[in-house]
């Protein structure tokens, strides 16, 4: 895009102009850097010098993004599992944006890890130190090969750029059964992200804590990743300058509206049985954070993908899948910070280093997402998943 300016010549130049693809790199790439630095410093100066955590508040917001992360991350098995194992072909065209999603999703969260432990140059020791009886552990093993496995599933991307047809053929031939292990994968990690929970239970209030707890975990991950599926498809689309598919985003929708469903049932059968839904009413900031993340994340967006057909009004399928998202959110948030139970007068106010590099590694990573939908075949209709 170019201007035309007059100098005090009285001549005129044209000039060029930043469009808003070049304005949101530029930013993207801005925030990056900062985030590179903050965690540079975070590397140098260790914990103490870097962060605000304590041992009375030992998990801070790097854990916090750290499940809702993997949370949204669950974009890659979930719309993974719909085209390549239930082969629903009309959510091909999700399939690659989605993916990839989930790829630079377990890269932030591998990265904010690496920040977060006290000796990061021993980040692999879960490999050569084995402890079978941590959730920890395999947790740890799940996220590294289910992160393989969505290496495998972005690869043909990047096979078609190099034009490398005997790899692509045998990466094509080798989906499914390379999908069903990443599912099978990201189903035990997801919910055993729940269990951490379980070797706690003084810890973490009884609005959260729950036998149930991995089952939650892992139907809300269902729940993300259908959402971030949504809104992949739709930015994708829109970097490629492409047409939308209302076959896609309503079908998406749907899907999200009855696990949502599923989610709330099953949340608020547990509540009663275990004798805690009274507490959602008393007034005080546990009963507060649960309503705020039950109404919000999930009864509206409920409410708006049954009452209002997404196909005619499209901010519902901007608005119900960012909801999801944000309630999602929320609560991976209560359950490692808001929802723990602290000893008394125990603060914590992230230090400016932890949200610099917080911000930067999410820019980051959203950035290489931007610039591998515009420069690879990510979202090119005649792309094959």
């Amino acid at each position: 895009m170019t201007t035309r300016v007059t100098t005090s010549f009285g001549r005129e130049q044209t000039l060029p102009t930043i469009s808003r693809f070049g304005a949101i790199i530029g930013i993207l790439g801005f925030l990056t850097l900062i985030g590179v630095t903050a965690g540079v410093g975070r590397l140098f100066l260790g914990l103490s010098g870097s962060t605000a955590l304590t041992d009375g508040y030992p998990w801070g917001i790097w854990i916090g993004f750290d499940f809702t992360l993997i949370a949204f991350s669950g974009a890659g098995f979930t719309i993974a599992a719909l085209v390549h194992v239930l082969h629903l072909k009309t959510f091909e065209p999700v399939a690659r944006p989605a993916i990839l999603a989930g790829l630079l999703g377990y890269s932030a969260v591998l990265a904010l890890l690496v920040l977060d432990l006290g000796r990061p140059d021993r980040f692999y020791n879960f490999i050569l130190f084995w402890n079978i009886h941590s959730p920890l552990f395999e947790i740890s093993w799940c996220v590294l090969l289910y992160t393989t496995v969505l290496v495998i599933e972005v690869s043909p991307c990047v096979l078609e750029r190099l034009n490398r047809q005997q790899w692509l053929a045998l990466v094509h031939k080798a989906m499914a059964p390379v999908t069903i292990i990443g599912v099978t994968l990201s189903t035990l990690h997801q919910s055993t992200l729940g269990t951490l929970y379980l070797n706690m239970p003084h810890r973490l209030n009884t609005l959260w804590y729950t036998p149930i707890l991995p089952l939650l975990f892992f139907i809300s991950s269902i729940m993300a990743g259908l959402a971030l599926g949504m809104i992949a498809y739709r930015l994708g689309v829109s970097i490629k300058r492409q047409p939308i598919n209302p076959a896609i985003t309503t079908g998406l929708g749907k899907i999200l509206l009855w696990v949502s469903l599923v989610y709330l049932a099953v949340k608020l059968a547990e509540l009663t049985l275990s004798g805690d839904l009274p507490q959602l009413l008393a007034f005080n900031q546990p009963g507060w954070l649960m309503l705020a993340e039950l109404g919000l994340g999930v009864v509206l967006p409920v409410a708006l993908l049954a009452a209002i057909k997404p196909q005619q009004q499209l901010w519902v399928q901007w608005a119900a899948p960012l909801l999801v998202l944000l309630g999602v959110m929320f609560n991976r948030f209560n359950a490692t910070m808001f929802g723990q139970i602290l000893p008394a007068n125990t603060h914590y106010s992230p230090h400016i280093l932890e949200w610099l590099s917080t911000i930067g590694i999410v820019a980051g990573v959203t950035l290489v997402w931007v610039l591998a939908v515009r420069f690879l075949a990510i979202c090119d209709t005649d792309a094959h998943s």
